[in-house]
């Protein structure tokens, strides 16, 4: 079976998206199909499969399946590079639209310059900090500002679901961190029973932070749009940053605003890098 592929990236974070409105791949083949679309060898190579499909919840469906076959609720950078796929293939022709995730129905805004999307700007709804939504199980309704152990440091992190569940990791040497060291045995500590993404994050000023993400089901990657977002909500409700943060990761920076209150936004590019047909 073939379908049309695009292969985009926000930020360095690369992902596949398909069409699937016809239903033409089965439910239980999806992980099966991730995990050959995203192997770096010997398929198109990617962090994420992102498939497209209706839904009566909003304009149209995102699933996410992580590049080890498991799936995801949302995935920040991924939404940006889906809404230009959509809009640019003409499956939705408006600059605004609705997507329904399994974390819920996100909204898009593009950028549009010359008939071509510049950025996206995405309301990812209310940060979650009560650790029964994230889910976290620690023993106490939040885990904001608290010490948890990995490998042989301890550091302090503030859990919050932004999309997906995530664990804010603060530390002053982010740039030099050993990823796979510290986030691995923190993205299966027993805290958390989905698992967890893992973002280390330095703060920079009260307008930036530098970012370094070990993602659920796919490791390193250069950027996580749920990640930033989720250490501008745990730095600002703490009152470390100013509500409008600069989260700067490898390849540039994404912009989230927040009151503090209620929904959370983020800006950033989606970069297209090709498209064409596979055999699924």
């Amino acid at each position: 079976m073939e379908k049309y592929f695009y292969k985009l990236h926000g930020l360095g974070n690369d992902m596949i998206v398909i069409d699937d409105r016809d239903n033409r791949i089965a439910p239980y083949d999806m992980p099966r199909a991730a995990r050959k679309l995203c192997n770096r060898r010997t398929g198109i190579g990617g962090d994420c499969l992102l498939v497209a499909k209706d839904t009566d919840a909003a304009d149209i469906a995102m699933l996410v399946y992580n590049s080890d076959g498991t799936q995801a609720e949302m995935c920040g950078n991924g939404i940006r590079c889906f809404a230009r796929v959509v809009y640019e293939s003409g499956i939705i022709p408006r600059d605004e639209f609705t997507v329904d995730t399994l974390a819920g129905v996100k909204r898009p805004q593009l950028l549009i310059k010359d008939g071509e999307v510049k950025s996206v700007r995405v309301d990812m709804g209310v940060p979650k900090f009560l650790t029964g939504d994230i889910p976290m199980d620690c023993g106490t309704e939040e885990f904001i500002m608290q010490p948890i152990a990995s490998a042989d440091r301890e550091f302090i992190a503030t859990a919050v679901n932004s999309g997906i569940p995530q664990l804010i990791v603060f530390t002053d040497d982010v740039r030099s961190l050993d990823l796979e060291k510290y986030g691995l045995p923190l993205e299966h500590h027993p805290y958390f029973p989905e698992k967890t993404n893992v973002s280390f994050v330095e703060v920079e000023d009260r307008r930036t932070l530098v970012l370094r993400t070990w993602e659920r089901g796919c490791g390193v990657t250069l950027c996580c749009g749920t990640g930033a977002t989720a250490a501008a909500a745990a730095c600002i409700r703490s009152g470390l940053t100013d509500r409008v943060v600069s989260v700067r990761v490898p390849l540039g920076a994404l912009r989230i605003e927040w009151d503090g209150e209620s929904n959370i936004y983020m800006s950033g590019p989606a970069e297209k890098v090709f498209e064409g047909r596979v055999d699924i």
